[in-house]
């Protein structure tokens, strides 16, 4: 039997979260929302995680500060950040830290998706 594949969606925003988690399950795979990168250090599904959705700009931790603590912790979780407010500095801070994707909102289901598979296929 095949594994179903885990994506942790995190972000601040609840209507964000659950429309992500809404295209993610409509394409076969499994969705699981958080709604702070606490949250997700918390739950025992982190370890179960094959791609990582999170927001850059959250209250308490950034999606790449919980990035880079994954790293740190030896969880190497595929990372597909999003912003409402894209700068180069930041997208280029991300992808230099091993960050897959950098996608500002509003962003089209066809991008979010390939990143998605881009995540999988690792």
């Amino acid at each position: 039997m095949r594994k179903q594949i885990l994506i942790s969606i995190v972000d601040d925003d609840w209507f964000v979260r659950e429309a992500m988690a809404r295209l993610i399950k409509s394409h076969g795979y499994l969705a699981e929302t958080f709604e702070s990168a606490a949250a997700l250090l918390g739950s025992d599904r982190r370890a179960r995680t094959d791609c990582l959705i999170a927001d850059v700009q959250m209250p308490e931790m950034t999606g790449l500060e919980l990035h880079s603590q994954l790293i740190a912790a030896g969880e190497a979780i595929p990372t597909i950040l999003i912003t409402a407010h894209p700068d180069e500095s930041s997208r280029v801070r991300a992808l230099g830290a091993g960050v897959l994707c950098y996608l500002a909102k509003p962003f089209s289901e066809d991008d979010l998706l390939s990143c998605v598979r881009r995540a999988v296929e690792r």
